[in-house]
C-alpha cells in the first residue's frame, strides 16, 4: 500500500495575499472594462443602421402616401362635391 505524503508548503504572507487579490481584482476589472467597450461599440454601430433603416422606411412610406393621395383625388372631390350641394 502506498503513501502519499503530502509536500512542504510554506506559508504565504501578507503581501503575498494581497498581491493575489490586486492581480485578480486587475484582471475582473479590465475584462468587465473591456467587455463595456466592446459592446458601446456594436450598439454604436448598431443604431447607425437602425437609423439608416427607419429614412428608408420614411422614404417608402411617403413615396406610398403620395401615390394614394393622387390616385384618391378624384374619388374624394366627387364626395366632397355632392356633401356641398347637400
Amino acid at each position: 500500500m502506498e503513501v502519499h505524503h503530502h509536500p512542504q508548503v510554506e506559508k504565504k504572507n501578507f503581501k503575498e495575499y494581497f498581491l493575489e487579490f490586486i492581480m485578480i481584482f486587475l484582471a475582473v476589472t479590465l475584462g468587465f472594462l473591456a467587455e463595456n467597450i466592446r459592446e458601446r461599440i456594436s450598439d454604436h454601430s448598431r443604431e447607425k443602421d437602425y437609423i439608416v433603416s427607419i429614412i428608408q422606411d420614411m422614404q417608402k412610406d411617403s413615396a406610398s402616401l403620395t401615390n394614394y393621395i393622387y390616385k384618391n383625388i378624384p374619388y374624394h372631390s366627387k364626395w366632397l362635391d355632392s356633401e356641398i350641394n347637400l
